[in-house]
């Protein structure tokens, strides 16, 4: 193992060397560990050099892992807890309403707004919240993913028999056979620039069935950097407990 100082801090990494002709990468993992990826020639010195010129870099990295693992906890659907979406997270704040009206979601000045019937207890208004929350998330999944779609749906020139968004366990999209594409509904937490990713894959599956080169070469001619938000979607994990 080997690390070099960034200023108070230590950024700890481990070199794997193999086949890369010129090229060094840094892969933070899911648990914020570095990986330096190097060819076989080049000098551990070299290769710290390389590590400290992207030593911010690796620490806002670890740091946002820490942040979305913080966020990924088990939520109890309360004031303050942060949620994400696009990319971005939202604190929520819960109201009580002096009416009997109709719960409601809504994102304001950077915050989830809950409101629920204020005459309710603790469960019930937990239960409340999680059901408004998840409905204003499948409501604006609809909306985005639709719209993203129509972008892309003429630049690949191919049309599913139909789309459907689904909460998906483990996947964030599928294609099957029949040509129905599958989109996970939480893929709306991620940013666009990923959304859009998922729903090229899935998309591109309708021309090529598997994961070909001839598959790839589709995708990169639409997304030119897919690999950096297919490593997005790997290194982070957007499943939130207890909004299944």
């Amino acid at each position: 193992m080997s690390h070099i100082p960034y200023g108070n801090r230590k950024i700890s990494f481990e070199i794997k060397r193999g086949n890369r002709k010129k090229t060094v990468a840094i892969h933070i993992s899911p648990n914020a560990f570095v990986t330096v990826l190097a060819p076989q020639y080049l000098d551990e010195e070299k290769i710290r050099m390389i590590v400290q010129k992207r030593a911010h870099w690796i620490i806002e990295r670890q740091e946002q892992i820490k942040k979305n693992r913080n966020s990924n906890s088990i939520k109890q659907f309360v004031s303050g807890e942060s949620f994400p979406y696009l990319g971005r997270y939202y604190r929520l704040k819960v109201m009580k309403s002096t009416t009997d009206s109709e719960e409601k979601c809504r994102l304001v000045s950077g915050r989830f707004l809950v409101e629920v019937n204020g005459k309710a207890n603790i469960l019930s208004n937990k239960s409340a919240v999680k059901k408004v929350l998840l409905g204003w998330y499948l409501e604006h999944a609809e909306e985005k993913i639709k719209d993203r779609i129509s972008r892309f749906a003429q630049l690949i020139g191919k049309w599913p028999a139909s789309i459907k968004i689904k909460n998906q366990e483990r996947r964030w999209g599928s294609c099957s056979r029949s040509g129905i594409i599958r989109l996970n509904w939480k893929v709306i937490m991620a940013p666009i620039s990923v959304m859009d990713y998922v729903i090229v894959h899935e998309f591109c599956h309708l021309i090529y069935p598997h994961h070909s080169p001839q598959f790839w070469q589709k995708v990169r001619s639409i997304i030119p950097d897919y690999k950096k938000r297919r490593d997005w979607l790997k290194e982070f994990s957007l499943q939130i407990d207890g909004l299944d």
